[in-house]
């Protein structure tokens, strides 16, 4: 079985501490049995309780005021107050009822320690009201502007990717870099196919007039040499050096005139 308090764990005086003053703790029972309390500190000098010591119901609370004394002159403002409180409580069972408050915490701390239950709080210096409330100020405004910075962050700067993020995103970049670089080289394979197709034709084309003129008789008449002309224009639609072409063309001429 617990009390509960509040404050639960600092109880704190506001600048300036060079007057008196005053606080709460307030202490609950939660449990089913009446309580005894009893509330000590380190610095007894500084600190004024009442009631330091009492009885609380079941289901009851109790407020005990706090009182810290003025001091001569303020401790700094970054001072940590190292005073402390220590409530300890512990349940008033059937046999402990005709115990008078004199003879109940002798008696327990005597035969029942162990049941004993305690609870710390420490003390704190706040500082000034209106230098508090122009902190709160300050926070508020240093959190509005950050607020905004972030929302704008948010709408001019993507948020950077994670390593897992950056690397799906790569991963997804270059897959489409590669089908699009896939679908380039295929239809440049196909283009490819067909030019190699119509060099295959031409070929076998200038093949076979060739073969026929290696065959051609010399009675054959003057209509060879049209035919030699247009083999080598042929030839030099499909990439023959003109040079060539007209050298050949020539020859044909003559060895038709000379001849026919």
């Amino acid at each position: 079985m617990s009390i509960e308090l509040e404050p639960s764990s600092q109880l704190g005086f506001r600048r300036p501490l060079t007057e008196s003053i005053k606080e709460s703790l307030i202490i609950r029972n939660p449990t089913q049995l009446p309580i005894a309390f009893k509330v000590k500190t380190t610095a007894p000098k500084q600190y004024c309780v009442r009631p330091n010591s009492g009885r609380i119901e079941a289901g009851q609370e109790l407020e005990v005021q706090v009182q810290m004394q003025a001091m001569k002159e303020d401790p700094p403002l970054d001072f940590k107050c190292k005073d402390k409180f220590l409530v300890q409580s512990v349940a008033i069972t059937a046999e402990r009822e005709q115990l008078s408050a004199q003879e109940l915490w002798p008696t327990i701390e005597k035969e029942a320690r162990d049941q004993i239950r305690e609870k710390k709080v420490r003390c704190v210096f706040l500082p000034p009201a209106d230098l508090a409330i122009s902190q709160i100020r300050e926070e508020e405004e240093e959190s509005r502007v950050s607020s905004n910075h972030s929302t704008f962050n948010s709408h001019t700067v993507p948020a950077p990717a994670s390593p897992v993020n950056r690397h799906v995103v790569a991963s997804g970049s270059v897959a489409a870099a590669g089908a699009s670089d896939v679908s380039a080289l295929k239809r440049e394979l196909e283009h490819s196919r067909e030019k190699i197709q119509n060099l295959e034709r031409t070929i076998k084309s200038l093949e076979s007039e060739a073969s026929s003129l290696r065959h051609r008789k010399p009675d054959s008449g003057p209509s060879s040499a049209p035919m030699m002309t247009a083999v080598h224009l042929k030839h030099q639609q499909d990439g023959y050096p003109v040079t060539y072409v007209a050298g050949a063309a020539f020859i044909a001429f003559l060895f038709g005139y000379l001849f026919f």
